[in-house]
């Protein structure tokens, strides 16, 4: 079984009020995202992973490659969040400093590590268990690696349409998510330039997927999920309020590098946005974030 749809865990921008606003705006399911399995399994940054039981259908994506590590850390999660809906082992990430570290897309090349991995994460929940990838560099290639997680026992795959060595680059390959879709039988999440609900859910109409995720063009309008785009700056400005306000109630003082961070994509697409972007940076304090906008307005 999958959600209608999901927003994608992107790492220092997904945050707990962040995806509280998205299903504000009916986004069916969220993960809070990159939790690194070796710092829980040794007890540290348990506090920084930010899910909470208000959220609705809320996954944790874990990282690493060792897997004591992930099994300890699931025995950790799984006490500390019961709440927590579902489980994703990150096997994509294109950053550097994840695959040097052994995680992300480095699992790509090792199918062997990834089934350990899967089968640590599922001795310690009953809870759905999923593995996000990307393509490798032929159809061929992917599809067996894809059998491979599939045979561990995963409830379904996410699937990023571009390569690692793609980062974000170029077009998101939506006919080999197709091709893969068709060859297997635990549902697919199809992930990768879906720019609206009515693009998605086309796509699995379509038989591309079973299921799709939104990432970056949630980044610019998290009501993309109730297929609504703002009109004008004032729908922009009345969203960070929003955003501000779940910031407040959940986590404390909204820090001014994050409003900065999410007015900026909030605005993108806004007249003068270039310039609205410059004196947006040069803000000190969330409050003059919002003042910058409600004099543009």
């Amino acid at each position: 079984m999958v959600y209608a749809n999901y927003l994608a865990p992107i790492d220092e921008y997904t945050n707990l009020p962040f995806r509280l606003l998205c299903q504000k705006y009916n986004a069916c399911a969220t993960c809070a995202p990159l939790v690194n399995s070796t710092a829980i399994a040794r007890g540290e940054k348990i506090g920084r992973v930010d899910a909470h039981r208000d959220e609705t259908n809320i996954g944790i994506q874990l990282v690493g490659n060792n897997p004591a590590d992930i099994g300890r850390s699931m025995e950790i999660l799984a006490e500390k969040m019961p709440f927590v809906s579902w489980f994703n082992l990150n096997c994509g990430c294109p950053s550097v400093r994840t695959r040097d570290s052994g995680g992300g897309g480095a699992l790509l090349d090792q199918p062997e590590i990834i089934e350990k991995l899967i089968g640590e994460m599922k001795k310690h929940t009953k809870k759905p268990v999923s593995v996000k990838i990307r393509l490798k560099h032929s159809i061929k290639e992917t599809v067996v690696l894809c059998k491979k997680i599939e045979a561990a026992g995963v409830n379904f795959i996410i699937i990023h349409g571009r390569t690692v060595k793609q980062g974000y680059s170029g077009k998101c390959n939506w006919n080999e998510i197709k091709m893969i879709n068709e060859q297997l039988e635990v549902p697919v999440v199809g992930n990768g330039d879906i720019q609206s609900l009515e693009q998605g859910n086309g796509l699995v109409k379509e038989g591309y997927c079973d299921s799709f995720m939104i990432g970056r063009a949630a980044m610019t309008n998290p009501m993309i999920f109730a297929g609504k785009q703002p009109d004008d700056l004032k729908d922009r400005i009345k969203l960070l309020k929003d955003y501000q306000k779940l910031y407040e109630k959940y986590v404390g003082t909204v820090e001014t590098g994050d409003m900065k961070l999410k007015a900026v994509n909030f605005v993108s697409s806004v007249a003068k946005a270039s310039e609205l972007r410059n004196k947006i940076c040069r803000a000190n304090s969330a409050s003059m974030v919002l003042d910058i906008l409600e004099k543009q307005n």
